[in-house]
């Protein structure tokens, strides 16, 4: 990115570290209040004494070396007190939203559909800002970082260098794909998302192979990773307790893969925060089996139409939505309860669909002068709902900060600290 180009995107990226701390900053002051926090801390403190136990322990699926590392720097700079971890994690999610904007404004080439894109996407419409209320959620965070601006050089590389091998962008790509690890499924999908790219610009990149040679370098590569990691780590297995499981789990699995797309259009579930919510909400609730029903008609009416008419840009990301939910899908083999983080980078394909949406009906009505903006009235919509949502979430997370469960993970963190000979051989997560 040349000095010009650099200054041109400034900008944005000031206004999306502005947005992002003007709309979270209440979060800062939030109190431990979850069990993974605790773990996190604890694992922090293992490390400050002993660096060496992260080297000499191979770790589970969420085990990541960077991502410990900067816990520790943390921990020793902030301690226990989660406002330094909560005010990195809104940065890093600033810079995400701004990698939104770079790879929107690359492929669409609208910047002003860019910056509307990574704004819903920094005022977190579609995943609702549960990501950010707790210093735990980091690891998902600064992974999402890695495998943004890793797809992002990837399609630079190939889209301005046409896929070299020797180029800085590549170069960089490859960096980041063997810091992340693959330890997350969303790598996965992120490879199938980098697939569907140099299959749907396929005459723009100048008819090249879509499975070109900087592509199976990288599957190479995450087959390696997928072996150590059956080998060596500790991957979740599904226990299936009759024949039919299987096909009930999979059953399952598809259904929340459209449970979790309604639930960026409609982000109720049933939980203690809804009951004591405003009647309205409740009675909409009531209904929410028909508009669920509806919702999903929506999404794949539009998924259709919009992959038939759509131009190539909006099929990459339309695309992109189902193959970075579907990891999730299987998560919860009774599909239940969906968790609203899983949705993170989900929402960017989401964000995408709805700037261009508004971005297109208003330039269709360009030629009124009020009636234009109209259509800027459904993403203010969503934005003013992430917002209520997040503040909601950041209540009830406040409340259980004071149950008598997490004051005993207080009193035990603080032991910990407080015995520096304490045995120090208990491994980080």
């Amino acid at each position: 990115m040349n000095r010009a180009r650099l200054q041109a995107h400034l900008p944005v990226l000031l206004l999306l570290i502005a947005v992002v701390f003007a709309a979270f900053g209440h979060v800062l002051s939030l109190p431990l209040w979850n069990s993974s926090a605790f773990e996190v801390l604890h694992d922090a403190e293992i490390l400050s004494r002993d660096p060496g136990v992260m080297f000499r322990h191979v770790g589970s699926l969420v085990s990541q070396p960077l991502v410990q590392l900067l816990f520790m720097a943390e921990y020793r700079e902030f301690g226990i007190d989660p406002t330094g971890y909560l005010a990195i994690n809104l940065f890093i999610h600033a810079l995400n939203a701004f990698l939104v904007y770079l790879l929107v404004n690359m492929l669409f080439e609208r910047k002003r559909m860019a910056v509307l894109a990574a704004l819903l996407f920094a005022l977190t419409v579609g995943s609702y800002g549960k990501i950010l209320l707790s210093l735990a959620n980091q690891e998902n965070l600064l992974l999402a970082n890695l495998e943004l601006t890793m797809l992002y050089s990837l399609i630079r590389n190939d889209y301005r260098h046409g896929g070299s091998l020797r180029s800085p962008w590549y170069a960089l790509a490859l960096a980041l794909f063997v810091l992340a690890g693959l330890t997350q499924p969303s790598s996965f999908s992120l490879l199938g998302c980098l697939i569907a790219y140099k299959f749907f610009f396929h005459a723009k990149r100048g008819r090249r192979a879509v499975l070109s040679a900087d592509l199976l370098i990288l599957v190479a590569l995450g087959i390696a990773f997928h072996v150590a990691q059956q080998v060596w780590a500790k991957p979740t297995h599904i226990a299936f307790p009759d024949s039919d499981a299987p096909l009930q789990l999979t059953w399952a699995s598809i259904k929340n893969v459209f449970r979790y797309l309604v639930l960026m259009l409609f982000p109720l579930q049933h939980s203690l925060m809804l009951s004591q919510s405003n009647p309205f909400f409740r009675a909409v609730y009531e209904g929410r089996t028909v508009i669920r029903f509806l919702l999903t008609l929506a999404i794949i009416s539009y998924s259709f139409f919009g992959f038939v008419f759509g131009n190539r840009a909006l099929r990459f990301f339309i695309t992109w939505t189902f193959l970075t939910v579907v990891p999730f899908a299987f998560t919860m083999s009774h599909g239940n309860w969906l968790n609203l983080k899983h949705l993170y980078l989900v929402s960017l394909g989401f964000c995408v669909i709805l700037a261009a949406g508004t971005t297109a009906c208003y330039d269709l009505l360009s030629h009124r002068r009020f009636r234009r903006w109209l259509p800027y009235l459904v993403p203010v919509a969503f934005m003013g709902a992430a917002l209520v949502l997040t503040v909601k979430l950041e209540a009830q997370n406040r409340a259980h900060a004071l149950s008598p469960s997490i004051l005993n993970l207080h009193a035990q963190l603080e032991a910990t600290i407080a015995a520096p000979d304490a045995d120090v051989a208990r491994t980080p997560r």
